[in-house]
């Protein structure tokens, strides 16, 4: 995908128990924190049929899942 964001950008929007699994075992790819849906949506525009990302949701309390 693009440039994966730092690890303190991630931290922010978790709570200490995923914070410290982060730190554990790293950020997975697929995970892009806190963009928005239009970030994720220029993210997947050019890879193939079946590629995802997770992200913090901006309407709801929790995580979206936006795919291709």
């Amino acid at each position: 995908m693009s440039e994966a964001p730092s690890l303190s950008s991630h931290l922010n929007g978790f709570g200490e128990t995923r914070a410290s699994w982060l730190m554990q075992d790293g950020i997975p790819t697929w995970y892009h924190g806190a963009i928005s849906r239009e970030a994720a949506e220029s993210l997947l525009q050019e890879k193939p049929p079946g590629c995802f990302l997770v992200r913090m949701s901006q309407s709801h309390v929790g995580y979206t899942l936006s795919y291709r």
